[in-house]
Formats: C-alpha cells, structure tokens, sequence
C-alpha cells in the first residue's frame, strides 16, 4: 500500500527517524565504496584481487549469490536477486524504523559479542544495505557469503547453504508498523543474524548444523539404494526427517532464540529475538516466560533442546540459556546427528513445559510440569458427541 507524505512523517516521528536521512546513495556513489572496500588487506579474509576487479564489474547486476569463495550454492526455485534500485522509500524507511526500535533495546539487552558485531557490518544505516556491499564486508570478516531467495525455504536447502558458509537472506521488507513476522523478512536477516557471524562460536555451529544434515540425509540416501519395499521406504524418510526436526530444534533454541549469561545477568544473542523490538525486552524480563539454564556440552542439556517443541507464532514460553559461548564448539557435526538419535527414544516436551530436573533460573506463568499437564487434561471431561449410551 502506498502512504500519504503526512503518514510518513508520522512513521518516522513515532519511531525517532528524521526522514531526510532515509536516502540511499546512488550507484556511482555505492560502486566508489565497494571499490575500496573489496581491496582491504587488513581484515581476517582478504579477497582475491581477480576476484575483487570481476565483483566490483558486476555490481551493476542485481545481487544473487556471492562469487567472492571456491564454492557456490544453487537454489534452484528459490533464486532471487536484489534489485538494489527497485526498493521503495516505504521499504528503507520501514528499515530505518526498526534499526531505531532496536537501538535503544539493543544496547539494554543484547550480548557484548553481538553489540561488536553490530558495528562490523553496514547494517545499523537509515537505508536497507546493498548485497554487494555486506556480501563482501561478510566474506572478508567470517568467510561466509550471502544467497539470496525468493521465500520462506525447505529447511533442507536452508542447511544445505550452511553446509557451505552461505547464508539465505530474503529481499522483501515488513510494511510500515509491523514488529513481529513470522516469515523471515530483510529485518529479521540482516538487523537479526548478520552480527552473530562475529561470534565465531554461532558461525560454527551453522556451519556444523549444515554437515549434520547432510550427513542424515545421505545416509538416508544410501539406505534407499537397498530397500525395495515402499513401506519401509516411508519408514526410513520418516526417521530422517525426525532426526532433522529434532536438530532443528537445536538451532532453534540457540542461533534463534538463545540467551547468554554475562556479568551475572542474562543478555540476548538469538536472532529471532534481537530482530523484534518487543520480545527483545520480553525474552530478559517478562513474567510469562520460563528461563532454563543449559551447557550444551552436556548431552542431557543438549537432548532437553532436542526434544523440545517450540512455537512460531508467539514470543517463546520457554528460553534456553548457556554460560557462555565456548560450550556452542561441542556440537560437532557427530554430536548433533548422535544426540539426535537418541532423541527419538525419548519423552518429548511442549515448549511450556518444565522438569523437575530443569535448572531453572526464573519460572514463567505459562508454564507447567507434564504430570500437572497430564492430569489435567485427564480430567477434562469427554466430549458429549465422544460418549456412549446404553
């Protein structure tokens, strides 16, 4: 929808954003930055200097998947490209409103990790960041590369750009006024997951997450090369996909919704979190939620994670957090696909629930121990058009 000059003034002065300052530069002006940018020596992974010229040569083009590696993702249905000069005013002010939003939430509850990471990258401007210009400060601070898509992805294909260090970013943009999404938009992305990349711990673990599910689903693979039957075909589809979704949880209650101990108090690093300004403050302090201390080094921690539900559509009931970061170098590729497995033979949890064994460092309103769970709901009486008649 399109907005009226007065509505637009409004947005910017709800949210702190002087509306001169939402101007992206132009092309000449981008390419001159990128130019130097790609020639910087002094960073951790410096760019081939071929590379760097032919980068710079196409930037012209719409940004699709980064060049700047060895390696290269296809993404088939899912390729998409950002047209840098195609974004609305409506699109970079809507970014300039969240970047403020978050600012102020930020800096109250965010790691010290995520804060340093925050001003490594181009991502805390007035105007949504041009692919070509965080592709390249991406590459050369974590070696990881950006791919763009069209939508929401199969998990698989998701973790299989992990697999090889690149990360799927969208292009389309919440509207004016909207917080919380739950279809990954620029907002959730860039403001939410570019700055964990400098937590060499978080870029570890992706990329881990990413071997892990490789690894199920060739074995998956290689098992259906010697089954004939259709059934057990299913059968071994089936626990593939289990182990996949008990992995995922994992990434879940870590790299997107995690929390961390930090000057006795706790901060937030997840980036489904620190992409909404309001369940930021939620996730540290609100009533509702159940806070769970966790060592990821400790398979019965790490198997709590596993087989734990969790919900898309609200803030969290339940937060995961962890002492500090050097425990995330655990999950290895094995110890994932092991703690899965053993996943399946366990009791499985709602995302309000809590056990007695649970570490729990503040306990939320909303939750509630499986037994109280089970006897409740054994007492809720029959439905009348479940009851019989003699």
């Amino acid at each position: 929808m399109s907005f009226t000059s007065e509505q637009l003034e409004g947005f910017a002065k709800k949210h702190g954003v002087i509306l001169d300052t939402v101007s992206p530069l132009d092309f000449e002006e981008r390419k001159h930055l990128l130019e130097n940018l790609v020639h910087q020596t002094d960073v951790p992974f410096p760019i081939a200097r071929d590379r760097a010229t032919s980068y710079v040569e196409h930037s012209l083009q719409p940004f699709g998947v980064g060049t700047l590696s060895n390696e290269t993702i296809d993404l088939g249905a899912f390729q998409n490209h950002q047209d840098y000069n195609s974004l609305t005013f409506e699109d970079h002010l809507s970014w300039a409103c969240l970047i403020n939003d978050q600012k102020e939430n930020k800096e109250l509850y965010a790691c010290t990790e995520y804060l340093v990471g925050e001003d490594t990258f181009p991502i805390n401007g007035s105007v949504i960041p041009d692919y070509h210009m965080l592709n390249a400060r991406l590459y050369q601070q974590t070696g990881w590369q950006l791919a763009t898509v069209s939508t929401i992805i199969p998990s698989s294909l998701f973790f299989h750009c992990h697999r090889y260090k690149f990360f799927p970013v969208t292009t389309f943009m919440r509207p004016l006024g909207t917080d919380y999404l739950e279809e990954p938009d620029i907002g959730h992305d860039l403001a939410g997951h570019i700055a964990t990349f400098t937590i060499p711990q978080i870029a570890e673990v992706m990329n881990n997450h990413g071997l892990a599910h490789e690894r199920i689903s060739s074995n998956m693979e290689k098992e259906l090369l010697h089954v004939q039957d259709e059934n057990q075909a299913a059968v071994l589809k089936q626990e593939a996909e289990e182990l996949l979704l008990y992995a995922g949880r994992i990434y879940w209650y870590t790299v997107e919704f995690g929390l961390v101990m930090q000057n006795d108090r706790l901060s937030a690093f997840g980036a489904g979190i620190l992409s909404s300004p309001s369940e930021t403050p939620y996730s540290i302090e609100s009533t509702e939620a159940t806070r769970i201390l966790i060592d990821p080094s400790s398979d019965r921690d790490l198997l709590r994670l596993a087989t734990t539900d969790y919900s898309i559509n609200e803030y969290q009931k339940t937060y995961f957090v962890m002492r500090d970061f050097k425990s995330l170098s655990s999950l290895t590729p094995e110890r994932i696909i092991d703690v899965v497995t053993e996943a399946k033979y366990l009791p499985h949890l709602g995302w309000r629930d809590i056990l007695d064994s649970d570490h729990v460092i503040s306990r939320g309103t909303d939750s509630m121990p499986p037994d109280e769970k089970y006897e409740m709901l054994a007492n809720v009486p029959s439905s009348p058009s479940h009851s019989t008649t003699a």
